[in-house]
């Protein structure tokens, strides 16, 4: 049986190597990808927290400017009743008294706009400190994440160089004529198996029913056979 010899255990060997380092290798390109998905999502989550203390400042700000504002309105009134004090017609009495009412409305509009501003500091203060918490654990997660990804990377990295020596040792066990097949199936087939068992007459890699003849190939002149439909060198097990 062509699957007990000693010559095909080392090439099922080998291929049992080639097939670990490609996953590998696939692996360790799909691991930037990986990276930058983390880091991107660190980077949203991040923008979430600076957004939610940015409209809180924003709030502040206003606040003071309207307490600026009233303040001065104050004042002004306050110069105004002075005025009032010095005037001797009752004309100008009245022309101030007037613009003490004109800002005193302008006063009372502002002391309503500012009312509603600390409302929404407060709501804004609770939501940026509720954001900082949470979001702030979440980060630290994606971090963790991002350097386990990264530590993941260097991991594959020694993997693969490790199975190159394996690979290599093992190629040199394995008959010239055998690796010359293996090489060109490898050439014909886009991704493994390159070697696989027939099962109920059918190709394990393809799932197509392989010939008579390949059966024969296979059981009573015991060589390395390939699919008569993919190409993929074929085995019987037994």
């Amino acid at each position: 049986m062509l699957s007990n010899q000693p010559e095909f255990q080392k090439l099922l060997l080998l291929h049992s190597r080639d097939r670990r380092q490609q996953k590998l290798k696939r692996d360790l390109e799909q691991s930037p990808l990986e990276q930058n998905r983390i880091q991107k999502q660190i980077d949203v989550e991040k923008e979430s927290v600076a957004l939610a203390l940015s409209e809180w400042k924003e709030l502040e700000a206003k606040n003071n400017t309207l307490e600026n504002e009233i303040i001065a309105l104050t004042d002004k009134i306050a110069r105004l009743k002075h005025q009032q004090l010095e005037v001797k017609k009752n004309e100008e009495y009245r022309a101030l008294d007037n613009e003490i009412v004109t800002v005193g409305s302008s006063q009372s509009l502002l002391e309503d706009e500012q009312l509603e501003i600390l409302m929404k500091i407060d709501d804004a203060r609770k939501t940026a400190e509720i954001a900082k918490s949470k979001i702030t654990l979440k980060i630290e997660e994606l971090e963790k994440s991002l350097l386990s990804c990264k530590d993941h990377c260097l991991e594959l990295t020694a993997d693969i160089l490790k199975l190159d020596d394996e690979i290599s040792k093992a190629r040199d066990e394995v008959e010239p004529s055998i690796i010359s097949s293996y090489e060109r199936t490898k050439t014909v087939i886009t991704k493994p198996p390159y070697v696989t068992p027939v099962v109920d007459q059918k190709c394990s890699g393809c799932n197509l029913r392989v010939s008579n003849d390949v059966v024969s190939s296979i059981l009573v002149e015991r060589k390395i056979t390939q699919c008569d439909q993919c190409g993929r060198i074929v085995y019987i097990e037994r």
